[in-house]
């Protein structure tokens, strides 16, 4: 079989993304102790593991999708995108994005009031884009788990007819 070019690119810039990520999280705890540290000339501790304890919270459920995009990537690399294994991708991916909802506001929520932070723009903006992102990136997962799921359905009596 045929591997087409953009789908090897596709693979490559997710796992470029993966890896980009997992360096990004890795850095994580210097970069907002030395990010309070200059600019707010504070250094508190219990607000830094905070804010970082959050970030990974949040990361979890976005890593989780990260690895099923990768595994989708390979069924269209190795030429097989209507596997079963498609739909469970993108239901897994779904799942996540509505997930990240609750888990970014919460962990806003918390560290808001827990923290005496007021309620500005930095704090509701953050909410409310991720939230719409999240809730449109997971209708659109589901949706196409389903359409994938028919598909499928449709290919598999299409193979036992001919």
């Amino acid at each position: 079989m045929k591997k087409n070019a953009s789908s090897k690119v596709l693979n490559i810039i997710v796992t470029i993304g993966i890896i980009l990520t997992l360096l990004v999280l890795l850095a994580t705890p210097l970069a907002m102790t030395a990010y309070f540290k200059s600019a707010f000339s504070m250094l508190n501790q219990n607000l830094v593991r905070a804010i970082t304890i959050c970030i990974y919270i949040c990361a979890l459920p976005y890593m989780i999708a990260l690895f099923n995009l990768k595994k989708l990537c390979k069924l269209i690399v190795n030429n097989n995108p209507f596997s079963i294994d498609a739909p469970k991708s993108l239901r897994t991916i779904s799942i996540c994005a509505f997930s990240e909802v609750l888990l970014f506001n919460g962990c806003v929520i918390f560290i808001t009031y827990y923290y005496d932070m007021y309620l500005y723009i930095l704090t509701i903006a953050p909410m409310i884009i991720v939230t719409f992102i999240s809730i449109a990136i997971g209708l659109l997962s589901f949706v196409l788990s389903k359409l994938f799921e028919i598909a499928i359905k449709i290919k598999d009596e299409n193979d036992k007819t001919i």
